[in-house]
């Protein structure tokens, strides 16, 4: 999902955020737009490099001559690989400043909103709102830099064009301003039909909680048809959005065509003119095609398939933050990320979207003559905080897990989820379990099995981030995950629980068999996605990474933060010595 196309705030309000913290800083941008000139040296030279080697050197048989303007082909390539490091000094001080402004600008609403509406614990939700920022900034640094890049390689073959002859610009020209007019609309036509894909979907998922959680009347009523009527008109509407959606991808290639492949015609068309006047030589109109194919080309086609969809993201993003801080409220929903950009598909807004986890004298027993795994066991998760449970082996860790996710019922006491049981499949809640399913199924299908309107492009980013770089969305895999390794496993599994809509996310061990880096990166990566994480923990870290630490021990829970109970629990301090690896070692208990 992209963030921010969901809210209640337009595209504009996006864009004016953005530019009322960018134009603060007039100098380092400034400085980064006179760069786009000085950049744009080495791609001039290189076209006038390509026509002299052919027309002085080669073509006139005089190779010396030929090679010498190649060699200088070869060091322009060289200064401009170097030259292009001059860029980050000035982008630093236009970024790193937008990111701390956004953060005490997203804090202060957030603390704004916990006193007004009197939210007992408004850190989640801060931190939350400090990821997205931290997002925001990665990708205006993305944007920037890429744009930059693309810019000043137009900017230098636009200028050897002119040089070669002012003719072949004059042809050129009108097809790269329609190009980049259409490269415009293209990315407005994007966001408008995003948005209204996003909404659609979200007032679907909505419906459907609604109706799952009331199935039981409607079974009591007999009103299954009733019931199913509204949501499949929301189906229907989401279908539509999605397919309005992908008739403005499909614009990608005309755009392109416009710009490349129509002034190469022009340009092909014109040369029998200008060489035959004698105003263009052979190496020129080598030098003309290579301006046009391996300059304009690529960055034409980069600043349409890659730039429409991160600028589209990034206005959906600073519009998320834009309602936010209006409402002097922190972010709401799952958030996605990005590195991989958050990729689930959009959770259900409203209170669904924001469930409290609350356990009360929850008991449970194997069978009526075994000891209680838990015995009046209670504490509340508040929507969007990190929770990691510990205990002994055999405590009743995954027990608890269990009953989180609906899969048992306790003997005694309550577990509400949202203020309602927890119920398996209602989308409110994704379990990645210790042992991990892999289903006979391509890898696309295993990623996107509770993400099923995800693009390959959300897949790929998702796969990518959490180290599955190597599978094909394609190859297909057997049931079980042959030919996987036991942490490649765990990684598909990760993934697919990533990309669900779950505002909250339960990590059963399910990072037991990846080495700690892994594990770290797993779960940053959950974390960042937003809403709830449980993790029942396999490593100390995880345990002192985490907000809020759940012990499980003689069938009670203890809770609090990590340094506290190392403080006042003498059986947490026990057990984190006994965690504690020895030195160079990371084994885990």
């Amino acid at each position: 999902m992209t963030p921010g196309m969901g809210g209640g705030g337009s595209v504009r309000d996006g864009w004016r955020l953005l530019w009322g913290v960018l134009r603060r800083r007039p100098r380092p941008l400034l400085a980064v737009g006179g760069l786009v000139v000085v950049l744009a040296a080495p791609t001039t030279v290189a076209g006038i490099a390509v026509a002299h080697a052919l027309d002085d050197g080669f073509f006139a048989h005089r190779a010396g001559t030929g090679l010498l303007w190649v060699a200088l082909l070869v060091q322009v390539r060289l200064v401009a690989a170097v030259a292009g490091r001059l860029l980050f000094p000035p982008l630093v001080r236009v970024v790193e400043p937008l990111r701390d402004e956004l953060v005490t600008a997203m804090v202060t609403a957030g603390l704004h909103r916990a006193v007004r509406e009197d939210v007992p614990v408004p850190g989640a939700a801060v931190r939350q709102a400090v990821d997205e920022v931290e997002q925001a900034r990665m990708l205006v640094a993305s944007v920037l830099r890429n744009a930059h890049a693309t810019g000043s390689v137009a900017v230098g073959a636009v200028i050897g064009l002119a040089v070669l002859d002012p003719a072949i610009l004059l042809v050129e020209l009108p097809c790269l301003v329609a190009s980049v007019a259409g490269y415009w609309l293209l990315v407005r036509a994007v966001l408008r039909r995003q948005r209204r894909s996003l909404l659609a979907e979200e007032d679907l998922a909505e419906h459907v909680v609604r109706t799952l959680g009331a199935r039981r009347d409607v079974t009591a009523f007999a009103a299954q048809d009733a019931a199913a009527r509204p949501v499949l008109e929301r189906v229907e509407r989401a279908r539509l959005a999605a397919r309005a959606l992908g008739r403005a991808d499909a614009m990608h290639d005309g755009v392109v065509g416009v710009g490349v492949d129509l002034g190469l015609v022009l340009l092909l068309a014109l040369a029998p003119v200008l060489i035959g006047r004698g105003r263009l030589g052979t190496g020129e109109l080598v030098a003309a095609v290579y301006y046009v194919m391996f300059a304009l080309g690529p960055a034409l086609r980069f600043l349409v398939y890659g730039g429409a969809g991160w600028l589209a993201e990034l206005l959906g993003l600073m519009t998320r933050l834009s309602d936010a801080i209006a409402a002097g409220g922190p972010l709401s929903g799952v958030a996605t990320a990005g590195e991989p950009r958050p990729v689930g598909p959009s959770s259900p807004s409203g209170s669904a979207a924001r469930p409290v986890v609350v356990a009360e004298s929850v008991g449970y027993a194997y069978s009526k003559d075994a000891a209680p795994v838990l015995d009046g066991a209670g504490f509340t998760v508040p929507f969007g905080a990190h929770v990691a449970v510990v205990g002994p082996s055999g405590a009743g860790k995954s027990t608890l897990a269990a009953l989180l996710c609906g899969v048992r019922e306790p003997a005694g006491g309550t577990v509400l989820v949202g203020g309602a049981p927890p119920a398996p499949g209602s989308g409110v809640l994704a379990l990645a379990p210790q042992e991990p399913y892999v289903f006979a199924g391509t890898v696309r299908e295993n990623l996107a099995y509770l993400a099923p309107a995800a693009s390959d492009e959300v897949l790929r980013d998702a796969a990518d981030a959490f180290g599955l770089g190597r599978l094909d969305l394609d190859e297909r895999l057997s049931a079980g995950g042959a030919g996987l390794s036991a942490g490649e496993r765990q990684l598909v599994t990760l993934a697919r629980t990533y990309l669900a809509a779950a505002p909250i996310v339960v990590l059963d061990e399910a990072t037991s068999h990846l080495d700690p880096d892994a594990e770290l990166r797993a779960e940053l990566l959950m974390r960042r996605r937003g809403g709830t994480l449980i993790v029942i923990a396999h490593r100390i870290s995880s345990a002192s990474r985490a907000d809020w630490v759940l012990l499980v021990d003689a069938g009670k829970v203890v809770a609090g933060p990590h340094h506290q109970l190392v403080d006042r629990s003498p059986r947490y301090r026990q057990l984190v010595g006994l965690w504690e690896p020895e030195k160079g070692t990371d084994d885990g208990i």
